[in-house]
């Protein structure tokens, strides 16, 4: 099948409908993920599983995910953005209910499930992580198609969608678990809904541009060109690719977005470890640590595009992760609950932006195919989000936990030194007039 190839440009009403759309996927994205969780503690249960063997169980999703490394790119040259975000949440939504039957029949039989049955719902884990990671880089590719057509920043706010939807998806799991519901009707139902949604609406997404395309296009949102889109602008020709020079573009922001996926880690591992073992709170006000920080961040989100807008994308990841690292540092150093819950909801908002940007950067890095740098920094991304939580309880075991939760902040310091390295002015080519100011 030849690569999709970009139809005339839409009308400015397609374009916004295909937002809408694009935003709903980012949703039913992180229902279908979200919804899984409160199924975990049932698993590890299930299948008499000591803390060591759960962890490696729930780090299943993330393991299928950085096995694809740069799949997603070719798939999705291959088959169109539009075409894998579809297929891709039916199989997801499939993969979901048969991992709830699993762990149904191996909840029938407590202290016995049949011999396998972890390995098969780890198994169905391992190939969803792989599908999401693929089903992401689509819907990021939907989002960032919309965003260079409307020329502003919209990424950000579709990313809260999917922070709402994984909100809404452990919310009703919570509440299917309450009711007594079996796992494999809740999952089942719950991705037939997120289905019937994306089905409604899959015909308002966008065609992916066609190669040449990007290179000839108008300024990025960041009101930055690329000395490459310079060039094309001016004699019509389009750059020969270069991967080797595109990674020292590349690897900095890749560092990015670990940093801002590092304090995602932070918030769901380690928040409630940390207000119990270190600050003394009961389990249930500790878990209220991830969601003050989850939930500034999806707040953040709603606002992230217009602070995108207005200070430019190289200012506002400086500014945001200034905000992580104090955000962190407060709630790490401060002794008052007032104080560390302060921390973590400026942490929260410091990263709400950080990862579409990044994904937004890594899409337009010259020298690669299309949808290759995006596909590159999100692969580097779930790489890191693997190592990170082993390393700090590794260090646990040798220093203070507290100690150890440095990590994350030097972790958002190293991505903060990094957004020195991005968007630089660039020389115009001769003739092709000089870029737009940042």
């Amino acid at each position: 099948m030849p690569s999709p190839v970009a139809s005339p440009r839409p009308a400015s009403h397609d374009v916004g409908r295909a937002r809408w759309a694009a935003t709903l996927a980012f949703a039913t994205n992180g229902a279908l993920l979200g919804a899984l969780v409160p199924h975990y503690p049932q698993a590890k249960a299930a299948f008499g599983l000591d803390a060591g063997a759960f962890g490696l169980l729930v780090i299943a999703l993330a393991l299928g995910a950085a096995a694809t490394g740069s799949l997603a790119a070719p798939v999705l040259r291959r088959a169109g953005s539009r075409r894998v975000v579809l297929v891709g949440t039916a199989g997801l939504a499939v993969l979901m209910a048969a991992a709830g039957v699993v762990l149904d029949v191996a909840d029938a039989a407590p202290g016995a499930p049949w011999a396998g049955a972890v390995g098969v719902f780890g198994g169905l884990l391992l190939v969803a992580g792989a599908g999401d990671a693929i089903v992401d880089t689509a819907q990021n590719a939907q989002g960032l198609r919309v965003q260079t057509l409307l020329a502003r920043p919209v990424l950000t706010s579709m990313h809260a969608g999917w922070s709402l939807g994984a909100a809404v998806g452990a919310g009703l799991g919570a509440l299917s678990v309450g009711a007594g519901l079996p796992a494999g009707v809740h999952l089942a139902l719950n991705g037939a809904a997120c289905l019937g949604l994306l089905l409604a609406v899959h015909r308002r997404f966008l065609p992916d541009a066609a190669p040449a395309s990007a290179t000839s296009a108008s300024p990025s949102v960041s009101g930055q060109a690329s000395p490459e889109r310079a060039a094309a602008r001016h004699d019509g020709a389009t750059p020969r690719p270069s991967p080797a020079g595109a990674w020292p573009v590349l690897a900095p922001v890749a560092v990015i977005a670990m940093a801002g996926f590092g304090v995602e880690e932070f918030g769901n591992a380690w928040t409630a470890l940390y207000l119990q073992s270190e600050r003394g709170l009961a389990p249930a006000p500790a878990g209220l640590g991830a969601a003050t920080l989850l939930g500034a961040q999806f707040l953040g989100r709603l606002a992230g595009d217009r602070v995108l807008h207005v200070l430019g994308r190289r200012r506002t990841l400086t500014a945001s992760l200034v905000v992580v690292v104090a955000g962190l540092g407060l709630a790490l150093a401060a002794s008052s609950l007032p104080a560390v819950f302060a921390g973590l909801a400026l942490a929260g908002l410091g990263c709400a932006v950080v990862v579409p940007t990044a994904y937004a950067l890594g899409d337009e890095v010259p020298g690669l195919p299309a949808q290759t740098g995006l596909a590159v920094v999100s692969w580097l991304m779930r790489l890191a989000g693997i190592g990170l939580s082993p390393l700090v309880g590794l260090l646990a075991t040798g220093v203070p936990l507290l100690a150890a939760l440095l990590a994350f902040p030097v972790l958002a310091a190293l991505g903060l030194v990094c957004t020195l390295l991005i968007d630089r002015p660039a020389r115009p080519h001769p003739g092709a007039g000089t870029p737009a100011a940042h």
